[in-house]
């Protein structure tokens, strides 16, 4: 099961390493290529890791087509060369586009959006294989809701690790685990218990569990002191 494979890798503390753990599930499940692409919401500072090698060379990231579509729409979408005349709207250099991608192997695919609630970046993954449409229906459409399901998650780690990565923590953070930092940070951010159960796919009553023991861990009471500590950490102690 991909959610048994999304546990595993979220424990993993490094974009790199957990990019390849990605794409080698993403291979298992016959898809042998995967696209992370998401950018800002003016369509700017793309962040992308692609199994391709010179995918978009010549061809800026942020002007994929699988984009505009992400930018407005949570559905599954199909595409790839095998797809190509299902969406008539694709303009000829988008055409140009696809077919490269084609003869690199990815000639059937799904564009899966990801967006996480109150954040601005939105994207999502690009995964295909070289089959012919008949054969991807047969094989890879009925697990599109599975694949869906997997790539949430594994956004949702690649936006941790980043906002990590860009956040000085306090040395006591090094206590907990990688749930229990999720869980402090995005409520440190101000989301609710609700947002942050929604966001991470657990219950209300595991969020507060998560926080309690997190807190304890601190030698915090509460969101509030937890803020207040990293908030130090990021100015050097200076208020």
């Amino acid at each position: 099961m991909l959610v048994d494979q999304a546990t595993r890798l979220e424990q993993i503390q490094c974009t790199e390493a957990l990019w390849l753990g990605v794409v080698e599930t993403f291979a298992k499940a016959g898809l042998r290529h995967a696209v992370y692409l998401t950018v800002g919401a003016d369509f700017d500072a793309p962040f992308m890791r692609s199994t391709i090698p010179g995918l978009y060379e010549n061809y800026p990231p942020e002007r994929d087509p699988f984009l505009r579509h992400s930018c407005t729409s949570y559905d599954i979408l199909t595409l790839g060369a095998a797809y190509i005349d299902s969406h008539p709207y694709v303009s000829e250099t988008e055409r140009a586009f696809v077919k490269r991608a084609a003869t690199a192997g990815l000639n059937a695919g799904l564009g899966i959006p990801v967006r996480l609630k109150g954040f601005d970046r939105f994207g999502g993954f690009i995964l295909g294989n070289d089959q012919d449409r008949a054969g991807f229906d047969a094989d890879i459409l009925p697990r599109a809701d599975e694949l869906r399901l997997f790539c949430h998650l594994m956004h949702r780690r690649f936006e941790d690790l980043a906002a990590e990565a860009a956040m000085p923590l306090p040395q006591e953070f090094d206590t907990l685990s990688p749930r229990e930092r999720e869980i402090v940070l995005l409520l440190a951010r101000g989301c609710s218990r609700q947002e942050a159960a929604e966001i991470c796919s657990i219950s209300v009553h595991t969020v507060s569990d998560y926080a309690k023991t997190a807190y304890r861990k601190l030698g915090v009471n509460n969101r509030a002191q937890a803020a207040a500590l990293l908030h130090a950490a990021a100015t050097g102690g200076r208020g």
